[in-house]
């Protein structure tokens, strides 16, 4: 699939990223599900990308993870180069195509499992159908807690009459209000990220986060379960007490860790990080 973008040339880290993959289509009820694919080894991560997102939401995590392991992202159903799913989008039907996809996959071996904000409350249901082929699940910023969303300035919307400048200047301050602590953070692979991954979003999936579609989930969970949370999370912003007690009251051997001066997109922020708690999965 060609990853050309109409701003310009694509970025080296991430043409050189997904030069090292290999590309797994899984056909599953009429569609096909994308998978990249890094690494080899024992030890098989899976990691769901958040809502308007795609396999890069992980990007800075991926090289570090692939040195011993097996590294499996997806563009979930109606993201990136996987199909759309038939209506109405839940969390169940996009968990169910996927884990009947990653069966495919890996067969009967155990993963460790991580979804990012939409893909957290969707990779609680994978988790559920999975349940005893998932050694460990890590949510970061995980929607479908029923909590409120927190208070946050109003992102910018594109429309075709904007200036190519004043859309990636949208795309700019709605990393900065959403995404990232830092707004040095923002930098060329990330407005790239941006713009490719809002391109190519067909499902909503912030009504679904906006559920407690995963809260429903967590006390039917066996596998240990780690929560990471930016201290400066837009999507949590004032509410992290209550999405504390729902997490205490569904699961209460679940870990909580609450990360210092980022924001919600971890991964990007403190990739070093969060590769280190999840290869501390693979190796207690």
């Amino acid at each position: 699939m060609a990853v050309v973008n109409v701003a310009g040339a694509v970025p080296i880290a991430y043409a050189d990223l997904l030069s090292k993959s290999e590309t797994v289509r899984i056909s599953l009820k009429g569609l096909e599900v994308q998978f990249h694919q890094w690494g080899s080894g024992d030890n098989v991560y899976c990691l769901l990308h958040g809502g308007y997102g795609s396999w890069a939401h992980w990007i800075r995590v991926i090289p570090e993870l692939a040195k011993s392991a097996r590294v499996l992202v997806p563009d979930m159903p109606g993201f990136g180069a996987s199909d759309s799913p038939a209506k109405p989008h839940t969390a169940e039907s996009v968990a169910e195509l996927l884990a009947d996809a990653i069966v495919q996959i890996v067969s009967g071996q155990k993963i460790i499992l991580a979804g990012f904000s939409f893909g957290g409350a969707i990779a609680g249901h994978v988790a559920l159908i999975l349940q005893n082929q998932v050694r460990h699940l890590m949510l970061i910023g995980p929607g479908g807690l029923g909590a409120p969303r927190g208070s946050m300035e109003e992102l910018i919307l594109r429309n075709a009459k904007m200036s190519r400048e004043d859309v990636m200047a949208a795309h700019r301050r709605n990393l900065e209000i959403l995404m990232v602590r830092d707004p040095d953070q923002v930098d060329a692979l990330a407005l790239f990220i941006q713009e490719k991954n809002t391109r190519q979003h067909r499902l909503k999936s912030r009504p679904i986060s906006a559920t407690d579609t995963l809260a429903r989930t967590l006390s039917q969970l066996s596998m240990p379960v780690i929560f990471l949370f930016g201290e400066w999370d837009a999507t949590v912003g004032e509410y992290l007490p209550e999405r504390l007690a729902i997490i205490s009251q569904a699961s209460p051997t679940a870990v909580i860790e609450v990360i210092p001066d980022v924001g919600h997109w971890l991964m990007w922020e403190k990739p070093t990080l969060v590769a280190d708690h999840l290869i501390r999965l693979a190796h207690p």
